[in-house]
């Protein structure tokens, strides 16, 4: 997920010209591929479903409303903060008003999407052996 993104945001920084998060701005305009990049690779890394990352981030939270119902609360505040947070960011990268003149050619975003679509798979459908290597990998450990 994280490989998706730093793809993303290196095309999104040499359009721009700059690294600072201020600097970029409207890569949807700019470029469709890099704006769609970006606006998915984050929602993926926010544990958003269907990506992989929610699963996990669901059974940390299941499991902490059934063995520590106090927590819940913090838990799911931390969450909405970490989100928020994150969006505020992004979403004037990818929607914002931009500057910068669109790009004459298709930057190389197979990567991006690739990473992206391995993530997805892996939210929808685990393979029987990386189940079964999860199984044994959870046995060792309790």
């Amino acid at each position: 997920t994280k490989s998706a993104i730093f793809f993303a945001v290196g095309h999104a920084a040499q359009k721009a010209g700059t690294q600072l998060i201020d600097g970029i701005r409207g890569m949807i305009t700019v470029s469709p591929m890099i704006g769609w990049g970006l606006a998915l690779g984050s929602l993926a890394i926010l544990g958003m479903p269907p990506f992989g990352v929610f699963a996990s981030e669901f059974l940390i939270l299941t499991s902490a409303m059934r063995d520590h119902p106090w927590a819940t609360p913090f838990l799911l505040v931390g969450l909405g903060v970490a989100f928020a947070a994150v969006f505020s960011k992004v979403q004037p990268m990818v929607f914002g008003e931009s500057t910068a003149a669109r790009l004459p050619y298709r930057p190389a975003m197979v990567p991006v999407f690739v990473h992206l679509g391995l993530v997805l798979m892996l939210g929808l459908w685990i393979p029987p052996f990386l189940a079964d290597w999860y199984r044994q990998a959870a046995r060792l450990i309790g």
